[in-house]
């Protein structure tokens, strides 16, 4: 194969492993500390790139600059979804000695939920959301790169990074980790589990939503699109390491660089099924994770 193109697969793939591991980034906080698959994390990205969208259409704001809008509201609608839904189903089963399956299907019913009002409310015409900024691709050496994945891929560092600090410096962050490691002990400790529980939650909608807005400038928007991204954020989290924030851009960024490297030799959505015959083998040598510690 052509060295030019070959390289040019690697950067591509590291683009879009980087900007998939910023999206599954809420998701790995969520199973890291609620210990439940939040199958409907597409749809709420789904819901921010909408936000992004409409923001656009009434406001005039560009889906950049409706981060600080759309963040806040995530948040505030993955909080209400812990505290309202799936709070009182933990709460009624937490003499389990596991976490409730029956919390994975009520995330299901949510995200069916939230597609299907999506479609009867804005129909199931592709939207796009065309950014002001006039930045299009430069050259990185003898190679055209595209701008606004760079910005997305730069955003899924920086928030990781926030994120990471943030666990390790504030009393909040510290209650998580507390919480993650043995909610029963946190609670005899003082810690406001279910607190901690909505917070996390919010948390991981919120960061979803900063990513929604980053990457509707170059993503088609129907309200289906939350599927593809809901499925490759569980690969990437489970081939990372359940709750390691390292471990979701290492895993976003291994499933990229494989798919992007793939497609080169098959067609795109063959390169697809190998990710999973990779990720299956990854888990069966190491079934913790690239990055997670072993139990």
């Amino acid at each position: 194969m052509d060295p030019y193109i070959l390289t040019y697969a690697w950067l591509n793939g590291i683009l879009v492993g980087a900007m998939l591991g910023g999206i599954a980034l809420g998701l790995s906080l969520i199973f890291g500390v609620l210990r439940i698959v939040n199958f409907a994390h597409g749809s709420f990205l789904m819901l921010a790139l909408y936000t992004a969208f409409w923001l656009q259409k009434l406001g005039g704001i560009d889906p950049y600059l409706s981060v600080p809008i759309a963040a806040p509201l995530m948040f505030a609608l993955g909080y209400c979804v812990q505290c309202i839904v799936i709070g009182p189903l933990i709460r009624r089963e937490r003499a389990l000695v596991v976490e409730p399956i029956s919390a994975l299907l009520l995330t299901a019913g949510v995200c069916i939920l939230i597609d299907n009002l999506a479609l009867m409310a804005f129909g199931p015409n592709v939207r796009s959301t065309p950014s002001a900024l006039r930045v299009g691709s430069f050259m990185l050496g003898p190679f055209p790169v595209n701008s606004f994945r760079v910005i997305a891929a730069a955003a899924a560092l920086v928030l990781a990074t926030g994120v990471w600090l943030w666990l390790a410096h504030t009393d909040m962050g510290r209650a998580i980790r507390a919480t993650a490691q043995n909610r029963d002990a946190a609670a005899m400790s003082g810690i406001d589990v279910p607190l901690v529980y909505n917070v996390t939650f919010g948390l991981g909608c919120a960061l979803v939503g900063v990513m929604g807005c980053l990457i509707a400038p170059f993503i088609p928007i129907t309200p289906q699109v939350g599927l593809t991204f809901g499925i490759k954020s569980f690969i990437v989290v489970v081939l990372g390491g359940i709750g390691s924030i390292a471990g979701s851009l290492v895993g976003g960024i291994v499933i990229g660089l494989f798919e992007s490297l793939a497609a080169q030799f098959v067609a795109t959505p063959t390169a697809s099924i190998f990710s999973l015959g990779l990720f299956i083998l990854i888990l069966l040598m190491r079934p913790q994770g690239l990055m997670g510690a072993a139990k």
